[in-house]
């Protein structure tokens, strides 16, 4: 998956520098989980690099520009971020205490933008949705 981030970085021009490298390596390592910019730097603290946080919002902004990564706006108001693995239609669920995030495809809003084109004559272009909660091993912690 690194590889394939990487050459779409390339054919957009962009340069495959050490920091990008560690930066896409983080989210390749978790990329089950989202990550806000400050999780990636802690990420790469932890695993002996040092990158300042700037250059991290700077590249995820490169990455959601070139659709590799996907930005899902929590509660708490802080951008969290997750590989962008698939071009089809998808939804996540979101766990609020661990970040674990999952795909799934089913979509409950297809029916909503038919009526929405039917009744209103209001053509959609894009939704999301994100559905919030507590994954399986977290229900589990809070039961404890």
């Amino acid at each position: 998956m690194q590889d394939s981030i990487e050459y779409k970085l390339r054919e957009q021009g962009y340069k495959i520098t050490e920091q990008r490298k560690i930066i896409i390596e983080a989210f390749v390592k978790t990329k089950n989980h989202l990550l806000s910019a400050e999780k990636v730097y802690d990420w790469i603290k932890d695993h002996g690099q040092r990158i300042d946080l700037s250059t991290i919002y700077r590249n995820i902004e490169i990455m959601l520009n070139i659709g590799v990564l996907k930005k899902i706006s929590l509660d708490n108001h802080v951008d969290q971020y997750k590989l962008s693995v698939t071009n089809e239609h998808h939804h996540h669920i979101v766990c609020v205490s661990c970040g674990k995030s999952e795909i799934f495809k089913d979509c409950p809003v297809l029916p909503i933008e038919k009526n929405l084109i039917d009744k209103l004559g209001f053509t959609p272009i894009e939704h999301k949705l994100e559905i919030l909660g507590y994954c399986k091993k977290c229900t589990w912690k809070s039961r404890d």
